[in-house]
């Protein structure tokens, strides 16, 4: 009786084991297709959209091709916004996220998160003139904060500020929260700070400066994003980032956009 109890258990177990095993085949219908399609959304270094001629350009469309090329595939980027990463990926309109994303628990209930691409903090932008000269000054009653909707900035922003508004601005590029800030409408905007620092040296008409540059906010890693359940695939990736480190083509794909 006992043995029988135990077959009976083993084929159950095997029976629901099946279907969860045979559902990991993102990496050999990615092969089977000869394409990767990765999403990408906007931000400096990482990637951005060249106005002249349309194309992408940034580390992580360096990334996406070396990635497909490991698979022995081709690359094909997929226009996203920050609002749309997520969703894209889960309705399979891309196979991976190659932005930095950071790895938040809202985000993980949703995606696979490979291991950290890069390590990142969070940086606010001030008018020049604008007389606030801390954190502190800026977490007032009256004081607003501008943020890009839909993103980890925003989740971030709402749970870090107990007094200042916090206005989410639904746009894909940072330069329309910068000019929330120089226009005077909104009195900072808050983003991840290599983009704030690229930001506000790019554009010196708007007289903008980085509010408490040597104390910077919410330091974690960002990362890749996949689907749930593809565990084979977030397997390739952490070991192919592993290689790219190992052997310094991140480093020269960095070293390229320095700022």
């Amino acid at each position: 009786m006992k043995m029988r109890l135990l077959a009976a258990a083993a084929s159950l177990a095997a029976m629901f084991a099946a279907p969860a095993l045979a559902a990991d085949d993102g990496v050999a219908k990615i092969r089977e297709a000869g394409v990767l399609k990765i999403c990408h959304a906007e931000a400096l270094p990482w990637a951005v959209k060249d106005v002249a001629t349309g194309e992408w350009k940034g580390t992580d469309i360096y990334a996406a091709k070396s990635l497909a090329e490991a698979l022995g595939v081709t690359a094909e980027h997929v226009d996203s916004t920050w609002q749309t990463l997520i969703p894209n990926l889960e309705t399979g309109k891309c196979d991976i996220v190659m932005a930095p994303m950071f790895r938040t628990p809202e985000r993980a209930l949703r995606v696979l998160f490979s291991e950290p691409s890069g390590y990142e903090t969070q940086a606010i932008g001030v008018r020049q003139d604008s007389g606030i000269k801390s954190y502190a000054d800026l977490d007032q009653e009256g004081k607003s904060v501008a943020v890009i909707s839909g993103t980890a900035d925003e989740t971030f922003a709402m749970r870090y500020f107990k007094n200042a508004k916090v206005v989410p601005i639904v746009t894909d590029k940072v330069s329309q929260v910068m000019i929330e800030v120089a226009s005077g409408r909104v009195d900072g905007f808050l983003t991840d700070a290599s983009t704030t620092r690229r930001g506000i040296n790019e554009n010196p008409t708007m007289s903008l400066e980085i509010l408490e540059p040597t104390n910077p906010l919410n330091p974690q890693g960002y990362s890749y994003g996949i689907r749930k359940g593809e565990y084979d695939f977030l397997h390739f990736v952490n070991i192919w980032q592993t290689v790219i480190e190992a052997n310094g083509t991140k480093a020269a794909w960095f070293a390229e956009f320095a700022e």
